[in-house]
């Protein structure tokens, strides 16, 4: 099958990776483009979304060129991860006798306006179960409950375990997540920030040192998390019941992760053998205490968790649930 992807594609995105599965499994694969650039920078990709917000028609037509590529390109059908794309242009790859599938990423918080919903997609796949429930259940609309994923190519086991006596953070850092790295650091644990450059209003609030002052990728990132004593794993509070994706790029590591809990990680990973939970922080620094005092310990839930991991939680593993709707 052609597959038209919608959605950034850089390097061990999401949509990178559904790529790089699809490939894998067969199909042709033609990137279509994104809703919204940040060419001309942040500022004037923000102004440009007020602008559309304020006029949907103009935003219909403005987007109507991913339509178009998808037709020109010969996809039999298109799966995006942005939830951003227009209810207009999902309709004209329908009347395209294309099928769409949503398969969207984020936390609830992350909706936006919840355009999503009202697009007449052949399918949407969310990671949060409790939500997907809701939109089934009472708005009878056509949904799917689907976890992110890792990718066996690069996220797997590459070095010893544990060998940098640290704890790894990687990804945005929002407000949550500050007060938890204080805590953290005030208690004495060593940590290891991996991602951007932290917004403005944050750079005082943690000390300097502990950003390792780049974003990580496929097999760095995999031997970042391997050799950590631990992965952090805090959830954003909009994950109801859900988790992220770098719960599975992690475990897919060979990582000891110490993740939060929540109501469907127990049916995804092996509680105190794949994964280390923790509800609380007094519980999350003792957990943390015994990592410390135990390499092997460490070594044995990331080598169980990256087993469960491929096995389970594959990106390839995940793709024909969204192949099925799109025939």
């Amino acid at each position: 099958m052609h597959l038209g992807l919608i959605g950034p594609y850089a390097p061990d995105m999401f949509l990178h990776n559904i790529g790089d599965a699809l490939v894998r499994l067969g199909h042709q694969v033609t990137h279509l483009g994104v809703v919204r650039s940040e060419r001309g920078g942040r500022v004037r990709a923000r102004l440009t979304d007020l602008a559309l917000a304020a006029h949907p028609r103009a935003e219909d037509r403005y987007q109507r060129h991913l339509a178009d590529a998808a037709r020109r390109s010969g996809c039999q059908a298109v799966i995006t991860t942005d939830g951003s794309l227009p209810p207009a242009v999902v309709g004209m790859l329908r009347r395209n006798r294309i099928p769409v599938v949503l398969w969207f990423p984020d936390a609830v918080t992350n909706m936006g306006r919840q355009r999503m919903l009202t697009a007449p997609y052949s399918a949407m796949f969310f990671k949060d179960p409790l939500l997907v429930q809701r939109l089934r259940d009472v708005l009878g609309l056509p949904v799917g409950y689907l976890p992110e994923a890792c990718n066996p190519r690069w996220h797997r086991p590459i070095g010893a375990a544990g060998t940098e006596r640290v704890v790894v953070v990687a990804g945005n850092i929002y407000p949550s997540r500050v007060v938890l790295l204080q805590r953290l650091h005030a208690a004495g644990v060593p940590l290891r920030i991996y991602g951007g450059p932290p917004a403005r209003w944050i750079r005082g609030l943690l000390p300097p040192d502990l950003y390792a002052g780049r974003s990580v990728y496929r097999e760095e990132k995999s031997m970042v998390f391997r050799s950590a004593v631990a992965v952090l794993n805090n959830l954003h509070p909009g994950e109801m019941s859900g988790v992220n994706c770098r719960l599975f790029e992690a475990s897919g590591a060979g990582a000891a992760v110490l993740c939060e809990r929540r109501p469907v990680l127990g049916e995804l990973f092996d509680l105190d053998r794949e994964v280390v939970p923790y509800s609380t922080f007094d519980e999350l620094t003792e957990r943390i205490r015994e990592l410390f005092d135990d390499q092997r310990l460490g070594a044995e839930y990331g080598d169980a968790a990256s087993k469960r991991a491929h096995a389970e939680h594959a990106y390839d593993v995940r793709m024909p649930a969204i192949l099925e709707r799109l025939t």
